[in-house]
């Protein structure tokens, strides 16, 4: 018995590619891609509302150019055991981000067809050269058999359910840059499961995708000033000492290590520099997790093109939430909606001048929040509205809004209710404690 809990691609046709063998029949195949034009944000209004005209009386226009939005998409498919389908025995689940660029809907296109191989890579198993080739077949083969092995031997202390996912995150997305981190974790038995993340960086004008020869046109200059970087880093800071095992990795050895990570798929752009990275086991235990170096982006001025750099920011704001219905045909832009419960009450969030680097999230509790999934990023907003359809809990909110100010400064807010009245609040990370 097969339980799906969300389906957001065709699995009809994703079960006709598992035999495919040849890309251009692939891609002949593939669903249709977003037709970014069609979402394109309405035009703002001549008239801002009172409360925006206030916020904007504090700041300047924004300047921030196109604005770029992503929106993550869950897919998540349950297996139960060919006995009497009681048990579960896999659990098949992966992210697919929607691309939307103001004004650009070449580059749009262009890295949503690169998504959309990602994502038919990761459930054919097919490898096409880019993403992780698992394979929902496989794992599902492998599943049944592991349920099989355990229930014929009565084998015990051993899994009955394995797992496979790919998560997707936002590093950076801009009018420059588009930063994508894919997490692919995978769970087959033994004592823990294995993740390896993979970056996709883009242009954000034309949607090629970046490769680190593409940075600077003197590439010896960058990569030796990358591995003397990385080098000083690792010899003096307690991060390094603590992660990199000088049984896996002498210091002797710490040039050619650090070289070799210069390479497609370990380095994004993110908010604060450029960042590289590890595998988990290159430097020392899995404990030890993934080494990271992030270079800020005032160290790499003469060593990159600065057309890579973040735009310079301007201006105040910050963040109301209101009912639908106070927003819903007034003066205020609605440039885009999240639905995360069908069945949950309908919001705004309304930015109140410029902010940027908005992030949606699910979030849960444990001491503190931690996200478990991003929903929804964009690179500002001035003056207009998510909509978002979501179930708000009487207890622990699950869902944050984060975002950045012109100054750099940052936010986390949490979506919840007033005890007083049920109307509805942003209130401050570290204002909410579990009770009990």
């Amino acid at each position: 018995m097969k339980k799906i809990l969300i389906i957001s691609l065709a699995l009809t046709l994703a079960f006709s590619l598992c035999a495919c063998s040849e890309l251009e029949k692939l891609k002949s195949e593939l669903p249709p891609l977003p037709d970014t034009s069609a979402t394109a944000s309405p035009e703002p209004s001549a008239e801002p509302s009172p409360e925006a005209t206030e916020a904007q009386e504090e700041s300047t226009a924004v300047q921030a150019g196109p604005r770029v939005m992503v929106n993550i998409k869950n897919t998540t498919i349950q297996e139960y055991d060919p006995a009497d389908g009681s048990q579960l025995i896999l659990t098949f689940a992966y992210e697919t981000p929607s691309v939307y660029i103001e004004g650009r809907s070449e580059a749009s296109a262009a890295i949503n067809e690169y998504i959309a191989l990602l994502d038919e890579t990761y459930y054919t198993g097919n490898d096409y050269g880019v993403g992780s080739a698992t394979g929902f077949n496989l794992m599902l083969q492998q599943a049944q058999d592991n349920y099989s092995y355990v229930v014929g031997t009565g084998a015990v202390d051993l899994p009955l359910e394995l797992a496979s996912s790919q998560t997707v995150s936002v590093a950076r997305a801009d009018e420059r840059i588009l930063s994508l981190v894919y997490s692919y974790y995978e769970f087959t038995g033994g004592v823990h499961g294995n993740y390896v993340d993979r970056a996709y960086v883009f242009d954000s004008e034309t949607g090629e995708e970046l490769t680190l020869d593409k940075l600077t046109t003197d590439f010896d200059a960058f990569t030796a000033f990358m591995v003397q970087y990385m080098v000083e880093k690792a010899e003096n800071e307690a991060y390094y000492s603590e992660r990199i095992d000088p049984n896996t990795l002498a210091r002797e050895q710490y040039s050619a290590a650090f070289g070799a990570l210069l390479r497609e798929g370990s380095w994004y752009f993110g908010s604060e520099g450029l960042t590289v990275f590890s595998d988990v086991y290159e430097f020392g235990p899995y404990a030890a997790g993934s080494v990271e170096f992030t270079v800020p982006y005032e160290a790499l001025e003469g060593v990159i093109d600065e057309k890579w750099f973040p735009a310079e920011r301007s201006g105040e704001g910050e963040f109301v939430v209101k009912p639908l219905s106070e927003v819903s045909g007034g003066d205020t832009e609605i440039i885009d909606m999240v639905t995360v419960s069908d069945e949950g009450q309908e919001l705004c969030l309304v930015s109140l001048g410029n902010v940027y680097d908005v992030k949606l999230s699910q979030v849960e509790y444990m001491d503190r929040f931690y996200e478990t999934a991003q929903l929804w990023h964009c690179s500002y907003m001035n003056d207009c509205a998510l909509q978002l359809k979501t179930l708000i809990p009487e207890g622990i909110p699950n869902l944050m809004l984060s975002y950045a100010t012109a100054d750099g400064a940052s936010r986390s807010l949490l979506i919840s209710q007033s005890g007083q009245d049920g109307s509805f609040t942003l209130v401050e990370e570290g204002s909410i404690e579990a009770v009990g």
